[in-house]
Parts: structure tokens; C-alpha cells; sequence
């Protein structure tokens, strides 16, 4: 599912519940469908559980684009997801991991979340103080400080960088010369909807990134998915996110959360297409040239056209 079409199936359960309806049924009738993988409670489940550390170390990888011993090998989850529930919402950010490295080097700490909303740049502001939070969490009160590697993963849904060709950006703390100051400290933010927008220009982005954005970008249009069905990590993500695999309880926890935006914003744009398409088929154009238009279901279109010829 999109992230609308997700949203108002959780609007769907949540009106279902609130009736004292049969939950179970309503979601079983969807169980051929697959979850919206960036909404917050549906990765948590995905990535935060046990099962899955190697799907999820993958990405991280992918993410972080690291190589050979470079690479992040055997995590461990912080706030890993429990069966029925979806850990403490307080918990910082929405994915926790560490990562020993052996020796004198210190361990790894990777986190990751999603961030559709802008909020007017407000986004900066809490993506340095997250950074700050869990920069401060690695040593004790009183401690000299020993930092461990941070690394913060943000994929977001809007462009940070604008003017740059770039969907995924790499930021440290630099002098002017571009000399990097503190090495280990990475926040990567990776720019979902540039990539996806811009998908001609990517074309021949063949990384592991790239595979992976649009691996997830197929799984939620629900598109032909076989491109992708030989690689056995993707194999394991298109099971995870069967909608199958997600109880109405799940889907009811607060990790869910807010849909109203993507609600609001999903039935604002159904209800311009379907002036659209009114006004298109008041003028006696043809229901296939509507359809394609308006993009509306033909279903759809045929109902505004019997509705308009019986006002007549």
C-alpha cells in the first residue's frame, strides 16, 4: 500500500474498533496486501526483530555504503521488537542498534528512522538534538568521555539538499577546507522522494541503496515485484510485509500513530480529481480519456457519470 492508501486502511480499523466491530475481519480482508514499509510501527515490527538482524544489517550497510571490513556485521538490537507489543515509544530513535568491532576500536552505534514531514526545517533542529541525545547516552555521569562511532540514518521524504544531484548525503563535522574534524560522527540522510521522482536520472544507479529504495518503492505500489525476487534479502523483505504477518492489534499500537496528514491529504486529492472528472465528462468526453486523467478508478468515473445524467 502507499502511505495514503495505508492511512485509511488504518482509519478503516479504527472506526471498526471504536463500532465494536470484528477486527479480525476487517484485516483479514486485506491479508493479500502489503503494509506501507516507512510507516514508523510497520519498519519497528520489519527491522526491529531478531529474525530479521540480517535484512536489517543489510540496509544499514546499503545505507552507510560500507565495504569489506568496514562493514557492520552482527548488531544488536536496543529496542528490539516484542511480540504483541512494539517497545517504549520514548525510546530514541525509532531503530537502536550496536555493533562490537573488536579490539581497541569502538563499537558502533546505528540508528535509524523515517521522517516524512518537514515541518518548516524544523526537522534540522531535532535531528541534531537526537544526535546530541544519543551522543550523551554513551557515557556515564561523570565519565571521561569515550565516544563510540555514531551513525544516524535518516531516510526522509523531503529534499535537505535542494541544488544538490545527490538523493543521499553524507554529514560530519568539517573546517572550511572540508577537512573532517571528528570522524566518528556520520548522520546519512538519504532523500526518498528525490530518488523516486528522479528515477530516469538514477536509471543507472545500480548501488545498494539504490536497489533497495526501489525494492521497497515496488513493494508498496504492490508492482511486479520479480526483478527483485532472486536476491534473498528481498525475497525475505516482500514476505515481511505481507499484511498477513500484522495483528489488528499491531496495527492499533500507538507506533502507528498519526495518519490524519496522509488521510487529509489522500481524500483533499481524490475529491480535486473527482471535480475534475465531473467537469470533464459534463463536457462529453470520453469515460477511458477521464480515467486516464484523472487517474481515478473507472469504477469511479462511471458512478460521477451516472450521477451527472440523472441530474439532467
Amino acid at each position: 500500500m502507499t502511505r495514503e492508501e495505508f492511512a485509511l486502511f488504518l482509519k478503516g480499523l479504527k472506526n471498526v474498533q471504536k463500532n465494536g466491530g470484528n477486527a479480525d475481519a476487517y484485516v483479514k480482508q486485506y491479508e493479500n496486501r502489503n503494509v506501507y514499509f516507512y510507516n514508523d510501527g510497520c519498519i519497528k515490527k520489519i527491522l526491529a526483530s531478531e529474525k530479521n538482524l540480517a535484512l536489517t544489517t543489510d540496509l544499514i550497510n546499503a545505507a552507510l555504503n560500507l565495504v569489506g571490513s568496514d562493514r557492520i556485521e552482527n548488531p544488536k538490537l536496543v529496542n528490539p521488537y516484542v511480540p504483541g507489543e512494539l517497545g517504549l515509544r520514548g525510546i530514541e530513535p525509532d531503530l537502536l542498534l550496536t555493533n562490537e568491532r573488536g579490539g581497541e576500536i569502538p563499537r558502533d552505534r546505528i540508528s535509524i528512522e523515517i521522517q516524512h514531514e518537514n515541518h518548516e526545517s524544523l526537522y534540522s533542529d531535532r535531528l541534531v538534538f537526537c544526535v546530541a541525545r544519543l551522543t550523551n547516552n554513551m557515557v556515564p555521569k561523570g565519565a571521561v568521555p569515550q565516544l563510540e562511532n555514531l551513525h544516524v540514518i535518516s531516510f526522509q521524504f523531503f529534499d535537505t539538499f535542494k541544488d544538490s544531484p545527490n538523493y543521499r548525503h553524507t554529514v560530519q563535522l568539517r573546517n572550511q577546507e572540508q577537512m573532517v574534524y571528528f570522524d566518528r560522527q556520520t548522520v546519512t540522510l538519504v532523500e526518498v522522494n528525490k530518488f523516486l521522482k528522479h528515477a530516469e536520472k538514477f536509471a543507472n544507479d545500480n548501488c545498494r541503496i539504490a536497489l533497495w529504495l526501489r525494492a521497497i518503492d515496488a513493494l508498496n505500489r504492490e508492482a511486479d515485484f520479480s526483478r527483485f525476487e532472486s536476491d534473498p534479502m528481498f525475497k525475505v523483505l516482500q514476505n515481511e510485509v505481507k499484511m498477513s504477518n500484522f495483528s489488528p492489534r499491531t496495527m492499533s499500537n500507538s507506533w502507528m500513530k498519526d495518519y490524519d496528514d496522509a488521510v487529509l491529504r489522500y481524500e483533499g486529492a481524490q475529491d480535486k480529481a473527482r471535480e475534475m472528472a465531473k467537469g470533464m465528462l459534463a463536457e462529453g468526453l470520453p469515460v477511458d480519456m477521464v480515467v486516464r486523467v484523472s487517474k481515478l478508478p473507472e469504477s469511479d468515473v462511471l458512478a460521477i457519470k451516472t450521477n451527472l445524467e440523472r441530474s439532467l
